[in-house]
């Protein structure tokens, strides 16, 4: 009888653990080693699925042309883009002088100054333009930037400051010649204020 009772016990052990592994969730049933497939039913799965593609000639001349004119025009567009400087800048102002201790008039005489230096440097700044040769005009324009930046802010100093370092870093001659245009017109300005 005890022996009746001991397999109806496997019995039952056995069915409930049966129904346990039936009843997983399906994340568990993934942490399950899935058979391994061999390279070869995975090579003959991909060759029945998809057709072996080959390009045509005519593909390959249509791609080639296109891909080398888009590259030949956005290098062209990129040449004609030339973004020139604004130029705008406030009154020269040589309030700087004030704050150091001089009076209305050795103000005055310093901004003179100034106009007599820039005055004297536009020749040779035009020859370096036409020239192309930035290392002169990079340093003629540090040159007068000094000057005017110790005297004044505003005006020709805050033009000087940014021809200057244009001429550091770049030298389209467009953008050069821009900017020595409105170097000229804000001498006259300073002339104009400072008569």
């Amino acid at each position: 009888m005890y022996l009746y009772g001991a397999l109806g016990i496997l019995a039952l052990i056995i069915i409930i653990v049966l129904i346990l592994k039936k009843s997983k969730t399906p994340q568990e049933n993934k942490t399950e080693t899935p058979k391994p497939h061999t390279p070869k039913e995975t090579l003959k799965v991909r060759v029945q699925d998809k057709p072996e593609a080959k390009p045509t000639k005519q593909e390959t001349k249509i791609t080639k042309p296109q891909e080398d004119t888009n590259i030949n025009v956005s290098q062209d567009t990129k040449k004609e883009e030339v973004v020139l400087p604004e130029c705008k800048y406030p009154k020269f102002d040589h309030a700087r002088l004030i704050e150091m201790g001089l009076g209305e008039d050795d103000a005055k005489e310093f901004v003179a100054d100034l106009i007599k230096q820039v005055e004297s440097t536009l020749n040779d700044i035009q020859v370096a333009i036409d020239n192309q040769d930035m290392e002169k005009l990079e340093a003629l324009t540090h040159s007068i930037k000094g000057s005017s930046t110790n005297i004044g802010v505003g005006g020709i100093a805050d033009l000087l400051i940014e021809f200057n370092t244009y001429t550091k870093n770049s030298s389209d001659p467009r953008v050069v010649q821009e900017y020595f245009n409105n170097l000229k017109v804000y001498l006259q300005e300073l002339k104009n204020q400072y008569k």
